[in-house]
């Protein structure tokens, strides 16, 4: 069928998560076998797929990560935030945009930032359904083994995927995230950073918070199945219902300790009601999560006390 070379890396970190690039008629890409790393060398860039070590088939055209990102009215900031992932060391990546109904220019700079890069994707909802359906599109349109989210105000730091998929990959953990920062929403300020919890399983998802949804990476050949909840009543927490859905089928999160992203505050974003969103935290612990009444009380107190504290330290000065 084609030509192959296969020679295993004995370099040490980021070398060994190098991004697939193309030079003349060669395309070079890393295959994961276990822990293991492989070049793979081929002429043919039409190669659907071939078997790895451990049998398994993997795309050699798929890009190693698939960036999900929701898009609502977000000109202002979607310029800054493309040219943060463009700007990611690790360039083996797709970034899947999906227009929730936009009625400023969002499409027209997803478009013309795709007609210059292929890697950019533009998809449109029909109409406006919130950010759990656009994030679901996108996640049923990815190609990539590793899942990462990244709202249209948000920006990454040019580390934020080579750590995030070395990190995942040398000690096979299957969902992460990692430590960030807020930024004013005019961008001049940045805050003190925010750290999570070392794991993240029932009791610290439901007591802690600073694992923004901008941190978190998903490896999907682990997760095959995952999905954001469908838009209910909890609009504000569909990202803690989706971190939630993992930890009951098994699945426990880690703390990557890097300072890789910028959380744009806003007063117009849906995280700003903070009133409603403890209200819809209440609800969600006892209808969701379904704590005993004590329980649920606790562990409410102890969020919304950390909540208050995390907000009071980490806005920018």
């Amino acid at each position: 069928m084609f030509n192959l070379a296969t020679t295993r890396l004995c370099v040490e970190g980021l070398g060994r998560l190098r991004a697939a690039q193309q030079s003349g008629s060669l395309r070079l890409g890393l295959l994961r076998a276990g822990r293991e790393f492989f070049v793979i060398e081929t002429a043919d860039r039409q190669a659907d797929s071939l078997s790895t070590v451990d049998g398994t088939l993997e795309k050699l055209g798929a890009p190693l990560a698939s960036i999900i990102t929701p898009v609502y009215n977000a000109e202002t900031f979607l310029p800054e935030t493309l040219d943060s992932v463009r700007a990611q060391t690790l360039q083996d990546w797709e970034q899947i945009l999906v227009d929730d109904g936009s009625t400023d220019r969002s499409v027209a700079l997803i478009e013309a930032a795709a007609s210059r890069d292929a890697r950019f994707r533009l998809l449109r909802t029909s109409r406006n359904q919130g950010p759990s359906a656009a994030r679901n599109l996108a996640i049923e349109s990815a190609r990539g083994q590793y899942i990462a989210f990244l709202d249209a105000d948000d920006l990454w730091l040019p580390e934020k995927l080579a750590r995030s998929v070395q990190w995942m990959a040398e000690y096979g953990f299957d969902f992460i995230y990692h430590d960030y920062r807020h930024i004013s929403n005019d961008g001049a300020h940045v805050g003190p950073l925010i750290t999570a919890p070392e794991k993240l399983d029932m009791r610290t998802l439901h007591t802690r918070r600073g694992h923004g949804c901008l941190s978190v990476v998903i490896d999907r050949s682990l997760n095959p199945g995952f999905r954001f909840p469908s838009e209910g009543q909890y609009i504000h927490h569909e990202d803690f219902c989706a971190w939630l859905s993992l930890i009951r089928q098994g699945h426990i999160g880690h703390r990557l300790p890097a300072d890789l992203g910028r959380y744009r505050l806003s007063n117009s974003s849906r995280s700003a009601n903070k009133l409603v969103g403890a209200i819809d935290t209440w609800k969600i612990y006892r209808r969701i999560s379904e704590l005993p009444l004590l329980q649920a009380a606790s562990w409410w107190t102890q969020y919304a006390w950390n909540s208050f504290w995390l907000h009071r330290y980490a806005r920018p000065r």
